[in-house]
């Protein structure tokens, strides 16, 4: 069978027995909900079917029993799990036609790697970069970029305090279109010179869905903006110009820096967070992980980190990511600043976070990623859900709905 082992950059490889079966089916052995969701989202990215999540016996059910294999098997290591070794074992015969990909917490910050293979698994074409950035220009100047908002609650009380501003890629592929996520085109435009023409975009669309939703709701929206973009001279200009002719308080736009290169000049990343501050705008640093430890940007003035999704998921039975959590949560309120946990797709991980002390919480079991229209109805059954008020255990609160 071939197998397929992923740690970080390297992704070795042994040739196929054969081509994937572009009918067959695509079966997952992950535990992680986060590591599932990641997977799910770059399938249908790159216009595959989803995978079916099975137990490790039905798999090696698939793999030995009588019946069309499956086309392929996405696992992650689980040897306590029962029914693991026999799979293992029947994910080892190399002249099996199912291809077999093991996953591991390293692909959490490998985007890219992940998407190649798994376009190698499900024998989906690549399409040439240079042809993806004229088809972002032509989305761009054409309407397919869009904005959805995923809803942020307060830990101490689950009330709404914020929504994050989420932007979304209809790509047209021939007779149909395949919606993207920004991991798989917002790397690209950063690379091609299309960082500030994407953050615009998402600003104005922000600012308008803002003043669409005014006055029944008023929560602030927090948009992404990567570093090059946020260190501009002429970011706060127009970030204030939008929120004017919004009619917006530039509290209500909020910005999260998403720090896909590295801080070479701190004292200029200084003025900008100050720049920001200083004309009224939230200030987050996006994704705190175990894997990449970025201390120093908790010396500037920022309203708040968010923890990213699989440190938080890697928490509850993970030594090292629940005492990295922890150290981070301790920082933050050291000097003064609201910790929000992304991925919160259960019960389990809202009283994991809110016993660390984490003031907000985002992700599934709190809201999917929503049009600006669906708002007002998430907040209705939100509240009307009859959900338990899960123990804070003595978080701080934070934020204004």
């Amino acid at each position: 069978m071939p197998f397929e082992a992923t740690h970080g950059d390297s992704i070795p490889l042994r040739r196929a027995a054969a081509r994937p079966d572009p009918g067959g089916e695509l079966l997952a052995v992950l535990r992680s909900p986060a590591l599932m969701a990641l997977v799910q989202e770059t399938l249908h990215r790159i216009g595959a079917d989803p995978a079916r999540p099975v137990a490790p016996e039905e798999a090696t059910a698939r793999l030995v029993g009588p019946g069309r294999p499956p086309m392929g098997l996405l696992c992650e290591a689980q040897p306590e799990e029962r029914g693991w070794g026999a799979l293992h074992a029947a994910a080892q015969d190399p002249f099996s036609p199912t291809r077999v990909l093991l996953l591991d917490s390293a692909l959490a910050g490998n985007v890219a790697a992940l998407t190649a293979a798994l376009r190698r698994i499900t024998g989906r074409s690549d399409p040439s970069e240079a042809d993806e950035v004229a088809a972002l220009r032509r989305g761009l100047a054409e309407g397919e970029v869009a904005m959805r908002y995923q809803p942020i609650v307060r830990i101490a009380d689950r009330r709404p305090v914020g929504l994050e501003g989420l932007v979304r890629w209809l790509r047209p592929d021939g007779r149909r279109a395949i919606p993207l996520g920004p991991d798989a085109f917002i790397p690209m435009a950063e690379r091609h010179g299309l960082a500030l023409a994407v953050a615009r975009a998402v600003g104005r669309m922000a600012t308008q869905d803002l003043r669409i939703l005014r006055p029944q709701i008023a929560l602030p929206v927090s948009i992404n903006l990567p570093l090059e973009v946020l260190q501009r001279p002429d970011t706060v200009p127009w970030l204030g110009r939008l929120c004017r002719e919004s009619g917006l308080r530039p509290s209500m736009l909020g910005i999260e820096l998403t720090e896909t290169t590295p801080v070479h000049d701190v004292p200029l990343l200084r003025r900008a967070v100050l720049r920001l501050r200083q004309a009224g705008h939230d200030l987050w640093v996006d994704d705190m992980s175990l894997e990449e430890r970025r201390d120093t940007l908790l010396r500037f003035p920022f309203t708040g980190i968010k923890l990213d999704r699989f440190l938080v998921s890697e928490a509850p039975h993970n030594r090292r990511s629940r005492a990295e959590l922890e150290r981070l949560v301790g920082l933050a309120h050291a000097r003064g600043m609201l910790v929000t946990a992304e991925g919160i797709s259960s019960p389990a991980l809202w009283q994991a976070m809110a016993r660390a002390g984490v003031d907000r919480a985002q992700g599934f079991a709190v809201g999917r990623p929503l049009p600006a229209a669906a708002i007002p109805a998430w907040i209705a059954a939100w509240r009307g859900a009859g959900q338990p008020r899960w123990p804070s255990d003595g978080t701080r609160s934070g934020g204004t709905a």
